[in-house]
């Protein structure tokens, strides 16, 4: 269950879902993460039809590699970042660990991709961050904290068995492996 169901609900109270607040992590990518000619070539990469979705964008982990920590904040991060200090104040994290790669349906009628991603441990420590942030005014747009770093977005019509491939191919090269978290919070304006 997701908010992009009760789409009319949001645009009678004026939310736009595209638009709320976010608090993210930046990840050191690993060596292996470059978008190259190769991957381009052997990946149907998919692309936002609506450019109000920009973050739909193919290749995304070499870009700004980074995990969720909140979306859905009322406001924009940057106007919130007192505040997010305030509730982060003495909390920091390291590095994460992936945990699986795996890949989520798109939420929108409108735009036809799966988005591959590696599922991050559920950490204490990243559990805290998250909660943390919930203090701060905010709507959930999906049930529970699923901590993930978008690798890209592919064409449905490539075929669930071609993507079943690529994801174990993506899982020898990346499952168990942890990615250094950079210090300075992106508030969406590296994203």
């Amino acid at each position: 269950m997701n908010s992009h169901q009760f789409k009319q609900v949001y645009e009678w109270l004026g939310i736009n879902l595209n638009t709320l607040g976010c608090v993210m992590l930046d990840l050191e990518p690993l060596d292996n993460m470059r978008a190259t000619d190769a991957y381009k070539a052997a990946l149907p990469l998919y692309f936002a039809k609506n450019k109000e979705r920009f973050w739909i964008d193919g290749w995304v982990c070499d870009k700004v590699p980074h995990i969720t920590l909140l979306y859905g904040l009322l406001a924009k991060a940057k106007s919130l970042e007192l505040h997010i200090g305030a509730v982060l104040c003495d909390w920091h994290i390291n590095e994460v660990e992936i945990e699986d790669i795996g890949f989520f349906e798109s939420p929108y009628s409108d735009e036809s991709y799966w988005c591959i991603v590696a599922h991050i441990k559920v950490t204490p420590e990243l559990l805290e961050g998250h909660r943390r942030l919930e203090f701060l005014p905010h709507i959930n747009t999906f049930d529970g904290y699923k901590p993930h770093m978008t690798i890209a977005y592919i064409q449905k019509e490539w075929g669930e068995e071609k993507r079943h491939q690529w994801i174990e191919y993506l899982k020898e090269l990346w499952l168990g492996r942890k990615l250094k978290v950079k210090q300075t919070l992106n508030l969406g304006d590296r994203a």
